[in-house]
Formats: C-alpha cells, sequence, structure tokens
C-alpha cells in the first residue's frame, strides 16, 4: 500500500466521518427544530387558551356589568314614579272637597285617639277644617276639643295629648303605609299585582 492509497483512505475515512458527523448534526438539529416547533406549539395553544378564558371572562363581566347598569337605571326610574304616584297621592287627598276631607282625617283621629286629647289644626288647613272638622269628628264618634294653636304641620291636625302627639295628615297618612303603598305602585308600574 502505498503513501497515496494510505493517504486515499484516511481521506476517505475522515470523508465518511466527517458525513457521518454532518448527519448526525442534521439528525440533532432536526429534533431540536422538531422539539422547538412542538414547545412553540404548546406555548402558543396554552397563551392562546389564556388569552380565551380571560376575554370569556372580561366579556361574562362586561355583560353581567350591563345587566345591573339596566336593572339599576329600570330600578331608579321605576322608584321615581312609585315616588310620583305617592305625590299624586298626597295631592289628592288634599285636594278632596272640604267635608270629605274633613272626614278622612276624623276617621284617622278616631284610630289614635283615647277621647283626651285636643286637635291643633295644620296651618294650610286650619280656615277649611275650623268650618268642617267638628262635623266630621262627630259623625266618627268624637268630641275633642279643637284648639287656636298652630299644629307645626302644614297639613292636617295633630292631637296632642298626655304623653302622645300623633299627626294625622296626608303625609303622615302616607308615610305610615308607604311601604304597602310603595309595592302596590311598583307592582302597577311593573306589571304585574301587588
Amino acid at each position: 500500500m502505498a503513501i497515496d492509497d494510505i493517504v486515499a483512505r484516511i481521506a476517505a475515512d475522515s470523508e465518511a466521518e466527517a458525513a457521518a458527523l454532518l448527519a448526525e448534526a442534521e439528525a440533532d438539529a432536526a429534533r431540536a427544530k422538531a422539539d422547538a416547533d412542538a414547545l412553540a406549539e404548546a406555548d402558543a395553544a396554552r397563551t392562546l387558551a389564556r388569552e380565551r378564558a380571560r376575554t370569556e371572562r372580561d366579556v361574562a363581566t362586561i355583560a353581567a356589568n350591563a345587566r345591573l347598569d339596566a336593572r339599576d337605571a329600570s330600578l331608579a326610574t321605576r322608584l321615581e314614579l312609585v315616588e310620583e304616584v305617592l305625590g299624586r297621592a298626597h295631592d289628592a287627598l288634599v285636594g278632596l272637597p272640604d267635608a270629605e276631607y274633613a272626614a278622612v282625617l276624623a276617621r284617622q283621629i278616631a284610630g289614635s285617639s283615647t277621647g283626651s286629647e285636643t286637635v291643633l289644626l295644620g296651618s294650610a288647613d286650619a280656615e277649611r277644617l275650623r268650618a268642617t272638622l267638628p262635623d266630621a269628628m262627630r259623625a266618627a264618634g268624637l268630641s275633642l276639643r279643637i284648639a287656636d294653636d298652630d299644629a307645626g304641620v302644614e297639613r292636617g291636625v295633630v292631637l296632642v295629648g298626655d304623653r302622645i302627639r300623633v299627626e294625622v295628615s296626608p303625609a303622615a297618612m302616607i308615610a305610615g303605609r308607604r311601604d304597602e303603598l310603595v309595592e302596590l305602585a311598583d307592582g302597577l308600574l311593573s306589571g304585574r299585582e301587588g
């Protein structure tokens, strides 16, 4: 074997070893690329799933807030209407003809009186009640004294006695039945019966 053959053989072995190393490096690179692609794909899927879940939560939160805002707006509108209805009820009581107004007050007085109180008239109603309340109280079975003192209220009367002071007025009547009246008015406004 000549030197040329030895050199050719070494060159061939080197080429074969280089080709094998190159093939092994290419295979390692392909595996590394496949692993990196798989990791990137899995990471992208996790990121996408995480972002999709966050977006769904955000959408659900926005929808829930919109429903709450709509409910609050509806409730506020209904409460405004209920207050308007109660105001109209007050105005309707005050607007009754004098004799009917006195009769309503007399019935309320009868429900609160022990029979020994004094009746004080509201400043805005004094004239109309001074003329009609005595007959209305007699019709209700009451014989209470009507004082000249101001009741300290605008409408209705104040019943004053030993350790008792009761306001009998349209405002007090509505306040005393406010929950019931609010429920009734709200039921009518929302389409359900109270």
